[in-house]
């Protein structure tokens, strides 16, 4: 399922321990993208610099995006992980899997 807004799924990820990146439409990834200061940013991905939470340990947790053969993800990571938004694959869609959905089938 893709997400028009992450939150508050990826908060709800968080809360229950499922790490995992959520896909995004690319207008909720260009406007996270646009809407406060980065605290980084490469060429696919940026995390932003406001945090969502702030952990036990004092790091941030900030919501971090990245973009992948076209499709768009998010998910939130604490600020020292950074280096770390490789580790977790993200959920791409199979090679030749019919990305249709079932309800446009048969109307065009």
């Amino acid at each position: 399922m893709i997400l028009e807004w992450p939150h508050p799924q990826i908060d709800q990820d968080w809360d229950s321990g499922k790490h995992q990146w959520r896909e995004i439409t690319p207008l909720a990834y260009q406007q996270l993208l646009k809407a406060t200061t980065l605290l980084y940013r490469v060429r696919d991905a940026f995390m932003q610099a406001e945090p969502v939470d702030v952990l036990a340990g004092g790091d941030g947790l900030y919501v971090c995006c990245k973009e992948e053969q076209g499709f768009y993800f998010a998910r939130l990571l604490p600020g020292n992980d950074w280096c770390k938004r490789d580790s977790l694959p993200v959920p791409l869609p199979k090679a030749g899997a019919d990305l249709w959905s079932e309800s446009f089938k048969g109307e065009f």
